[in-house]
């Protein structure tokens, strides 16, 4: 993909790319921060004193259970140190149990609680709501598309 051309002085010259580039920029710092307050809101949903990220730590160590902390600090990209303490939290709320790995008794394993299951459908199933209430003008051909190029972009990471 070319960014863009330079002139006889060697001046970036606005392309097509570029001016799609700086749209698709725009729009995803938009889209951020429009997950960011849906985020905050299903977080409220799963447990009224819940921040965002540690529902999105919830999500995680569903996904992935039983965890590692190991594994989910590496998953999350984070430090231990915040992981440990929002895991602590989550533990104290109920929410998240732990347990010795019996394969490595130094390691500790993370499970959700049945409550923190329970928690987490509610918020999912108001998270699908949501969605469908933002797309509802959007034809199921759309929305699988939408689907589609998301995942594309999202694992350009991996």
């Amino acid at each position: 993909m070319v960014a863009g051309q330079l002139n006889r002085r060697g001046e970036q010259v606005a392309t097509d790319t570029n001016d799609a580039l700086d749209n698709l920029e725009r729009e995803l710092v938009t889209m951020a921060r429009r997950l960011r307050g849906l985020q905050r809101t299903l977080s409220d949903e799963a447990h009224p004193d819940l921040e965002p990220a540690q529902y999105a730590l919830l999500n995680h160590v569903e996904e992935l259970a039983p965890v590692r902390m190991a594994d989910l600090v590496a998953a999350l990209e984070v430090d231990k140190g915040p992981v440990s303490r929002a895991c602590a939290r989550l533990e104290e709320e109920g929410l998240l149990k732990r347990a010795a790995d019996k394969s490595d008794a130094r390691a500790t394993l993370l499970t959700l609680t049945a409550s923190g299951k329970r928690k987490l459908a509610a918020a999912r199933k108001k998270r699908h709501k949501v969605i469908e209430t933002l797309l509802k003008d959007w034809s199921p051909a759309q929305v699988k598309t939408f689907a589609s190029q998301v995942s594309k972009f999202n694992k350009l990471s991996d």
